[in-house]
C-alpha cells in the first residue's frame, strides 16, 4: 500500500486547527465522530468525554478484548485574571515551558468567535542588562490580545477559566510536518487512519479504539474508558523525544525517519510519580511481529516523560500495556515536528498486530 502523505496532511491539518486543552476537547470530539461514522460498529461519548470506539463485535461469552488509545487534549493556559487594562494574567494548563512563551503568539475561542494575541515581552530597547537572560515564571507574564479595558475583554466572553492555546500554525517539507499540537493529534491521526483501514478485516480480537481526554492534566481522564472497556491488553500511542537536534545529539538515538517508537520505560521522577515498565512478553511479541515485517523500532527509554499507560495499566485486575508511538521534535513548544514516515510505519505494524492479538497470546508473568 503506497502511503497517501497528502491526505493524512490533510487530516492533521484538521486535528491541529482544533483548539482543544484539557477538559474542553468537544471540538476533537466533534471530528472524530464524524470521521468514524461510516468505519465503527459503535461509538459512544462517556460522561468525561472519552470517545470510545468499537470497531467490531466477537459474539463469544468472553471475547478477547484490545484497546488501543490516544489523548485528543493540548496543554495551554489558562486565564486568572483580566487586568483593568484589558491585559491576561495566566496559569499553566499541563506542561507548558516558560522558557518558550516570551512573545509566543496565542489563541482563545469563545462560541466560535477566536481572537488572536500574544505573551508580553518587555521591549528590547529598554531591557536591562541583568533582564536579557531571565525566563519569567508564569505568573509574572501577560497575554495582549488588544482589549483596551477589562469590561471589552468581558464582553467578548473571556473572564477567569478560559483556556488559551497556542496560535494554529501548520507547514510541512515533504514528509516531515511541523505545528502545534502534533502532541498528540498524530496519535488521533493514527487512529482514524488504523479505523478506516480496519473496517472490512475480520479481527480475532474485539477492538476498542478510545480517544481520551485530560491526559496532559493529569493522565486519569481515560480511566472511566479503561473501566467499561476492561481488555486484556492496551496499546498506548503518543509521541517519543526524538534526539536527533544539535542540542540533544548523544543523549538517546531516536530519530525522525528512523521508525516508531516501543517505549521500553517511561518514570517521570517528580511531583507525579508514575510511568510504564511494559509487559515483557508484550514486548517480544511487538518486536517479532515488526521484524517480520521488516518495521523498524526504535526502543525508547526515558525520564521525565508519561502516557495515558501510567495510571490506567493499574485498573481493574491489572492491565498488559505498552506504548508505542512516533519520535516528534520541540515536544510542548509551540511548533512540534514529526515526520509522517514513521507514522505509516507505527500504522502498518498496528494493523499487523491485531491479526494476532486473541485468546491464544500469553502475556502470563512468572
Amino acid at each position: 500500500m503506497i502511503p497517501d502523505y497528502q491526505k493524512m496532511k490533510e487530516v492533521l491539518r484538521d486535528l491541529t486547527s482544533c483548539l482543544a486543552l484539557s477538559g474542553y476537547e468537544d471540538s476533537v470530539i466533534r471530528y472524530v465522530k464524524e470521521r468514524l461514522a461510516g468505519a465503527a460498529e459503535h461509538i459512544q461519548v462517556d460522561p468525561l468525554g472519552n470517545v470510545i470506539v468499537r470497531m467490531n463485535r466477537i459474539q463469544t461469552k468472553n471475547p478477547f478484548r484490545v484497546m488501543v488509545f490516544a489523548h485528543m487534549d493540548e496543554l495551554g493556559l489558562v486565564v486568572t485574571k483580566v487586568e483593568e487594562s484589558g491585559f491576561l494574567r495566566l496559569e499553566r494548563l499541563g506542561g507548558i515551558p516558560e522558557k518558550s512563551l516570551a512573545g509566543t503568539t496565542l489563541l482563545i475561542e469563545v462560541e466560535g468567535k477566536r481572537w488572536n494575541g500574544i505573551v508580553g515581552t518587555k521591549s528590547h530597547h529598554v531591557t536591562k542588562q541583568d533582564e536579557k537572560y531571565k525566563v519569567l515564571p508564569v505568573n509574572e507574564i501577560y497575554a495582549d490580545f488588544g482589549f483596551r479595558s477589562k469590561q471589552e475583554a468581558l464582553d467578548a466572553g473571556i473572564s477567569p477559566g478560559t483556556p488559551v492555546g497556542y496560535a494554529r500554525q501548520f507547514f510541512d517539507n515533504g514528509s516531515i510536518v511541523f505545528g502545534n499540537t502534533l502532541d498528540n493529534r498524530v496519535g488521533c491521526l493514527t487512529l482514524l487512519e488504523l479505523a478506516d483501514r480496519l473496517q472490512h478485516t475480520e479481527l480475532p480480537c474485539e477492538l476498542y479504539i478510545v480517544f481520551s481526554v485530560q491526559e496532559e492534566f493529569n493522565l486519569r481522564g481515560v480511566l472511566p474508558a479503561v473501566r467499561k472497556i476492561n481488555p486484556h491488553l492496551a496499546i498506548t500511542l503518543d509521541i517519543t523525544i526524538a534526539t536527533d537536534t544539535p542540542d540533544l545529539k548523544g543523549s538517546a538515538d531516536i530519530r525522525l525517519g528512523g521508525g516508531p517508537s516501543l517505549g521500553m520505560y517511561t518514570f517521570h521522577g517528580r511531583g507525579t510519580l508514575g510511568g510504564l515498565i511494559p509487559n515483557p512478553k508484550l514486548v517480544k511479541h511487538v518486536q517479532k511481529i515488526a521484524s517480520e515485517q521488516e518495521i523498524p523500532l526504535q526502543q525508547a527509554v526515558f525520564m521525565g516523560i508519561l502516557t495515558d499507560a501510567s495510571f490506567s495499566q493499574l485498573e481493574n485486575d491489572g492491565i498488559p500495556m505498552i506504548d508505542l508511538g512516533y519520535p516528534a521534535r520541540y515536544t510542548h513548544a509551540p511548533v512540534e515536528a514529526v515526520d509522517l514516515q514513521d507514522v505509516e510505519q507505527l500504522i502498518c505494524l498496528l494493523e499487523k498486530l491485531l491479526l494476532t492479538f486473541d485468546q491464544n497470546l500469553d502475556l502470563s508473568r512468572g
